[in-house]
């Protein structure tokens, strides 16, 4: 085929388009179909078209209209390959940027649409399309630009619906669309995923070849998109760089997640029902998992309405794991997509992934090396070890061009290595698989869609990928071994299940050990070295101190506790009483203690350990300020605030001193002061500090680490007890739902976040809501915690207060009876949770008419609050 000469590209375009005339777009009242109208429902098309009534679908399955004859020329044309989408969503601010872009106008103009696969794209397109389609003397035209052979049979059809000769063919043929598409005064031509930029003569790589090697040599797509004094033409195209190339800079629009009104809108309309109220803290969540995402939440929505799925139940389904992904793998039929591609959402990004493949290798690693790390605050310095350590792949996997090249700090020209890293990231970054971080700080970190990770793993988990699966999450851990700093755990999430992949158990042992406080894979790492080296060797009584200290992360305390006393043991005869990590061991032991509500066994222990790490690691050193802290939080545990408060804010200055302001133990001590002032009453104070720790933790930890979710709540704590209760209970909801996601669902955090919701329901008299969380929440606690735990009684407690609010007196007498009784035995007679329960049995004596019984326990609770060194906040 030969060269056609190159004709004009966008700056010319750009350049045109400043002068042209704007009209405003047909509003969202104008999306009902009008009599008379192009649309390709109904009768009403029938003035329009030679061929009957309604619209007409050619052998290659498109809708087209012809009004009048099928000459184009005067009368308008309409080849648009699916009907119209009656239930799209309004996604005002795209609309609105569409319609300010590409405004009905007699002059040419151009734009463009990006984002990820599945964002929605086509649909803002097809809707588009139609709503131009009002217009009777406006000609549209659909062209999927995926590669050539798709073009070149889309304007074919085109050639036939506009009568050219048959006998045309090859450039000729394209030619003459063009120019009989030029030739018209109003038309639309929708380029639908142009996303191999580089058929249509925009250089992708710094050699120039990879996916658009040849083009030199051959014509370029360009050459046949109609340009000309009138008309209209928008693209859609996974690849941000179509921005700048194809269209103007500034007339490319980004299409990403929805809104929350939007995604709900999404989700009740395919699903064909509302969500109820009893549904909507589930759909949010669910809405939160999918991230917002369109086609996820399409083909949810699909799902759940063909299985009468509720939300909470889909939910579920979207466990970590294999469940996932044969739940993420659904592909609902859709008639608004283009047939024979897959609507999975773990399966729709596989062409944005070969296509990084083809044009820049070293982009395509870090994306495979990224999936097996946590999605969000990824540092600069991952991608920079995984350029360096990359190795050859298997046999035959490595194809492309000098991308794949890998750096190292030998290189001749670290300036050339910053460049093809740099290259690399970008190349990410412009097909929206990777997102720089907003951050104050100095340090650049990314974070990546949650769902583009499933789909990099779910694509390396078949059988063929065997070998480059192994291959990614070897070099994923040695990226982290290499990285990982002592003592600054805060980088680092979840991962996935490296010893197993790699096939080396001797090394990873030594490699999960030295990433042990995110790794979650300690039970393996002990086996390994118990079987290798020996019970009693340091490193495995430091594996089995590592598997304690995840099973206590994971909630799971009973079995930490039975771990630790004999990773104590242990110590105590191998390394001797004064050692420091048989400090450390007595100190984790007594953590252990106050998490179960053991609060005398836990201070006892805390303040030998202070003791100890006095005498032999000195005042300032890090792990006895951390002795303090902990021995403080019992304190507080204990209603014994005033001393609580004492040693926190010696704590927090000596944290200051030593670690500086943003070391995570800093911001910790912050969080646990703001704690005290808010179980003293003092909100505004609390208020003050929580805000700002939620701001440091952001920054420093990222969104989805288990800190910051907890100083959400922490702050959602007090918005509650200030009234705030619209505040409180948004943030509840989302703490919820990223703890379901992080944590899991039986995790004490988790359930202590369906706690902190149904109280604020609670104080808004949503008392039906709250009791039916209530019940649920002492049921998991009794299931997880037991039945004497603080936690526990705290439910029970919970819950006869929303029968006292109900007017089901006897019922709450009879619990809070129950729960007097447990916290004199669990926590004291002067604790001000037991305080609480006196005056709150009281309450309900009072208003079955009791006055005697309410008025003895009244004086109690009024002795206790007044002569006692505790206490007790309003």
């Amino acid at each position: 085929m030969k060269r056609l000469l190159p004709r004009q590209k966008a700056a010319d375009i750009d350049a045109a388009e400043n002068h042209r005339k704007k009209l405003p777009l047909s509003n969202d009242r104008d999306r009902d179909e009008q009599p008379g109208t192009a649309s390709q429902h109904g009768d009403g098309n029938r003035q329009f078209n030679n061929f009957g009534t309604g619209p007409q679908k050619n052998v290659d399955g498109n809708y087209f209209e012809a009004k009048g004859n099928q000459h184009f020329g005067p009368r308008a044309c309409r080849v648009i390959p699916f009907p119209r989408n009656e239930d799209v969503i309004n996604r005002a601010h795209i609309f609105n940027q569409l319609d300010a872009l590409l405004p009905p106008t007699s002059e040419y103009q151009s734009g463009a649409l990006w984002g990820l696969g599945g964002s929605g794209k086509t649909q803002v397109a097809l809707e588009y399309a139609y709503r131009r389609s009002r217009d009777p003397a406006c000609s549209v035209f659909w062209v999927h630009a995926d590669n050539e052979t798709t073009f070149t049979q889309d304007y074919k059809a085109i050639a036939k619906r506009l009568g050219l000769a048959g006998g045309l063919d090859g450039p000729e043929l394209l030619t003459a669309v063009r120019e009989r598409i030029e030739a018209g005064s109003c038309w639309l031509l929708i380029l639908d995923n142009a996303d191999n930029l580089a058929a249509f003569g925009v250089g992708r790589t710094q050699s120039g070849k990879g996916q658009g090697r040849g083009v030199e040599e051959k014509h370029s797509l360009y050459d046949f998109v109609p340009r000309g004094s009138a008309g209209t033409v928008l693209w859609t195209s996974r690849d941000k760089r179509i921005g700048g190339s194809l269209v103007g800079a500034k007339r490319a629009i980004n299409v990403a997640r929805m809104t929350d009104a939007e995604a709900m809108a999404l989700l009740e309309t395919v699903g064909n029902r509302k969500i109820g109220e009893g549904e909507r803290d589930g759909a949010a969540q669910l809405l939160a998992e999918l991230d917002w995402f369109p086609l996820a939440v399409s083909q949810a929505a699909a799902y759940m309405q063909r299985t009468s799925t509720t939300p909470n139940a889909y939910l579920l389904k979207l466990a970590r794991g294999k469940k996932r992904w044969k739940t993420l793998q659904q592909s609902e039929f859709d008639r608004h997509r283009k047939a024979g591609l897959s609507n999975s959402i773990l399966e729709t990004w596989d062409i944005s992934m070969e296509q990084i493949r083809q044009e820049n290798e070293m982009a395509y690693d870090i994306l495979h090396v990224l999936a097996f790390l946590d999605s969000q605050n990824i540092p600069l310095e991952i991608m920079i070890q995984a350029a360096a350590l990359r190795d050859e792949k298997p046999t035959g996997d490595r194809r492309g061009d000098g991308s794949t090249r890998s750096i190292s700090s030998g290189s001749d020209s670290e300036d050339d290595d910053h460049e093809v890293l740099h290259a690399a990231i970008q190349v990410l970054q412009e097909f929206s698989f990777l997102h720089l971080r907003t951050s104050e700080g100095t340090s650049r970190a990314y974070e990546m869609h949650k769902l583009v990770q499933d789909a990099t793993q779910y694509a390396l988990s078949r059988r063929d990928r065997r070998e480059d699966e192994v291959y990614f999450s070897k070099l994923a851990l040695r990226v982290v071994t290499d990285l990982f700093p002592e003592r600054r755990r805060e980088l680092w999430g979840e991962s996935g299940e490296w010893a197993e992949l790699c096939e080396g158990e001797i090394e990873a042992s030594g490699l999960l050990s030295r990433v042990s406080n995110y790794m979650y894979d300690h039970k393996r790492a002990y086996e390994f070295r118990r079987k290798r080296l020996g019970e009693k060797h340091p490193d495995t009584i430091g594996s089995m101190a590592h598997l304690a200290a995840t099973y206590g992360a994971q909630g799971m305390y009973e079995e930490a506790e039975k771990i630790f006393v004999e990773v104590l043991a242990l110590r105590r005869d191998v390394l001797g009483e004064k050692h420091p990590d048989t400090i450390g061991s007595m100190a984790h032991l007594a953590a252990t203690y106050n998490a179960q509500g053991m609060y005398e066994e836990a201070e006892k222990i805390f303040v030998e350990v202070l003791a100890l790490r006095c005498d032999v690691l000195g005042e300032k050193h890090p792990d006895t300020i951390w002795s303090m802290a902990h021995l403080a939080v019992t304190y507080g545990a204990q209603g014994r605030y005033e001393e609580a408060e004492k040693i926190k804010v010696e704590v927090l200055a000596l944290r200051r001193d030593v670690l500086g302001e943003k070391h995570p133990d800093t911001i910790g001590s912050m969080a646990d002061l703001a704690m005290t002032y808010n179980a003293q009453g003092r909100y505004e104070e609390a208020e003050k500090i929580k805000v700002e720790v939620l701001a440091l933790r952001r920054n420093v930890l990222g969104e989805k680490h288990p800190d910051t979710i907890e100083s959400m709540a922490h702050l959602a704590m007090t918005y509650n007890a200030q009234g705030r209760y619209e505040e409180a209970e948004k943030i509840f909801v989302e703490v919820l739902a990223l703890r379901r996601d992080v944590l899991g669902e039986k995790h004490p955090n988790t359930i202590g976040s369906m706690a902190d919701l149904a109280v604020t329901y609670g104080a808004q008299g949503r008392y039906e809501e709250a009791e039916k969380i209530f019940v649920e929440v002492l049921a998991l606690r009794r299931d997880v915690l037991g039945e004497k735990h603080p936690d526990t009684i705290e439910s029970m407690a919970d819950l006869a207060m929303t029968y006292h609010n109900q007017g089901r007196y006897e019922e709450a007498e009879k619990i809070k009876v129950e729960v007097l009784a447990l916290r004199r035995d669990v926590l004291g007679e002067t604790h001000p949770d037991t305080i609480w329960s006196m005056a709150h049995l009281a309450a309900t004596y009072h208003n079955q008419g009791r006055r005697q019984q309410a008025l003895q326990l009244s004086r109690y609770y009024w002795r206790y609050r007044y002569t006692k060194k505790t206490m007790v906040s309003d």
